[in-house]
């Protein structure tokens, strides 16, 4: 008689326990079920902004390439032209953009300096020959008149043996980024020209040169030339790379204008 009691205490206390978590496991589901954050196995997480990739601002494969560069800079420009960009991420963009934009500008300053170097190449070569083959004239004239004594005749000799020095210099040491302006043009001058607009230019181009020349002068009295008008006379080899006179903003600017453009020059040459 006990032990029929003892099982039928066992049999309710486990039929209360099925019970128990029977009644727990559906009211979890139904809470699931209406609760506001449930996602199905297609749903996607909800947006908490936008997010910045730091790595886009690693420039290494960017550097060296003039269209990869340009595209990287309105890519950077159009973010910056956010307004919820953090400040940290905008100081970030805005160092690579600066960078970005200097590499840009020396590369193509460097293609528009080859570009040129290779266009005026002859016309330098044989002004030089010519200028050099002046200056050992002039030279040799001075020479005779300073053994002779005449004074007069010196300091006229003298004249021409310093325009002659600085027609060699100003061949030599002029810029090969810039469109070489020729030391004995041909042609009529600006004064026997009708045409106002060819004129206008031809004018222009010659005070370009004077400009030039005034500078060489300058170079030649304060003896700043990378090399001696004795070397020259000499026959030695004088390479000038990388020479430029000093350029402005506006005119390092102009240069990524001017890539593109099919340059005549028909003053300069």
């Amino acid at each position: 008689m006990q032990q029929y009691v003892a099982t039928c205490r066992l049999s309710k206390l486990l039929f209360a326990v099925a019970f128990f978590v029977h009644f727990t496991d559906t009211s979890l589901h139904s809470a699931i079920a209406s609760s506001p954050y449930t996602f199905s196995s297609h749903s996607k997480m909800p947006k908490t902004g936008h997010r910045y990739d730091r790595s886009g601002t690693d420039l290494t494969d960017v550097f060296g390439s003039s269209v990869r560069a340009k595209k990287k800079i309105k890519s950077i420009e159009n973010l910056l032209a956010r307004d919820d960009l953090p400040a940290d991420i905008r100081i970030e963009k805005e160092r690579a953009l600066k960078a970005l934009q200097v590499d840009l500008k020396t590369r193509l300053f460097n293609l528009r300096t080859q570009k040129r170097a290779k266009k005026y190449h002859m016309v330098r070569f044989f002004e030089r020959k010519k200028a050099i083959r002046k200056l050992k004239q002039a030279q040799k004239a001075f020479d005779q008149v300073t053994e002779e004594g005449v004074k007069k005749e010196i300091k006229k000799a003298r004249k021409v043996l310093k325009h002659s020095q600085i027609d060699v210099a100003y061949n030599i040491m002029y810029p090969k980024s810039q469109k070489y302006i020729s030391l004995y043009p041909s042609g009529p001058s600006a004064a026997e020209v009708e045409d106002e607009n060819v004129k206008k230019g031809m004018l222009l181009t010659d005070a370009r040169r004077l400009e030039f020349k005034k500078k060489v002068e300058d170079l030649i009295d304060s003896d700043k030339l990378p090399f001696t008008f004795d070397e020259i006379l000499q026959g030695k080899s004088i390479n000038v790379d990388n020479v430029r006179w000093p350029q402005d903003s506006k005119e390092i600017d102009a240069a990524t204008n001017e890539n593109n453009e099919d340059e005549e020059d028909d003053f300069f040459e």
